[in-house]
């Protein structure tokens, strides 16, 4: 059995660096990470990527750099290569052998529909080679870079100057404002955020599956057992889980095994 954890973006791994953003990139860009395996590890390391609805760029920095995926039917599949990942509609385990060197972006949700061309419903739960939206010089280029801080600067250049920060789309702006209103008040019921953002029911989902691909009730239960699972870390079984729209601490349990056949104890 593959084993995996998840590690939030508040924890620290001397396998994982992160950065956050120029404030020019802030509502573009969540934050950039890099994972480094050294090649003479014994065994893999491997993550839990917990259901999300962001979109992914990663690039393999070396021949050796290799990943896999662990989906609980469909079992193990490679996906090294460079690529842009979708959201998960459930957590799946992420593998990295020994000499795997990967640089990301981690983008916030919805901002590159504009780029996707239609492939947003496409890239929930897959991925799709990282090329057919940027040139392959300028992903050559990025693998260039001696450092972390090298590629992140590179990476802030280049989108920058390729993606149109000034563009306005009235359902992006929603679906963001959504979003907000959600990680704010922890208030995940779909009357009330349509309301909060000035839209209907159905135009909130309509908004929501042309923009990221899912509807507000998958989405709000990414968020809401991203935030479960925080609380669990810290305070373990105590926390008021009701407040977060669970009926009770074994609701919450539930629902780990349903999103991702492991306990909370277990990521």
């Amino acid at each position: 059995m593959v084993k995996g954890r998840v590690i939030f973006e508040d924890e620290g791994s001397e396998k994982v660096i992160l950065k956050y953003p120029c404030f020019e990139l802030k509502d573009i860009v969540e934050y950039y990470f890099e994972i480094k395996i050294p090649g003479n590890s014994i065994n893999p390391f491997s993550i839990v990527a917990l259901p999300n609805v962001n979109i992914v760029a990663s690039i393999h920095l070396t021949r050796k750099s290799q990943s896999f995926k662990v989906h609980r039917e469909l079992g193990i599949s490679d996906t090294s290569g460079d690529k842009l990942c979708g959201g998960l509609t459930e957590a799946i385990t992420v593998i990295h052998a020994p000499g795997t060197h990967e640089f990301a972006i981690k983008f916030k949700p919805g901002v590159l529909h504009s780029c996707l061309i239609g492939d947003s419903s496409k890239l929930i739960d897959s991925h799709i080679p990282l090329s057919k939206y940027i040139e392959q010089g300028v992903i050559d280029e990025l693998k260039s870079k001696e450092s972390f801080a090298g590629r992140v600067k590179f990476a802030e250049n280049w989108l920058l100057n390729n993606i149109q920060l000034s563009k306005t789309d009235f359902r992006l702006d929603t679906v963001s404002k959504a979003m907000y209103y959600i990680n704010s008040c922890k208030d995940y019921k779909i009357s009330a955020v349509s309301k909060q953002v000035g839209v209907s029911n159905a135009t909130l989902n309509r908004y929501f599956k042309e923009i990221l691909g899912v509807s507000p009730k998958q989405s709000f239960k990414a968020l809401r057992f991203k935030t479960a699972l925080k609380n669990y870390r810290s305070v373990g079984s105590s926390d008021l889980y009701d407040e977060l729209g669970y009926t009770d601490f074994s609701h919450f349990v539930k629902e780990a095994k349903s999103l991702a056949n492991k306990t909370p104890s277990e990521l």
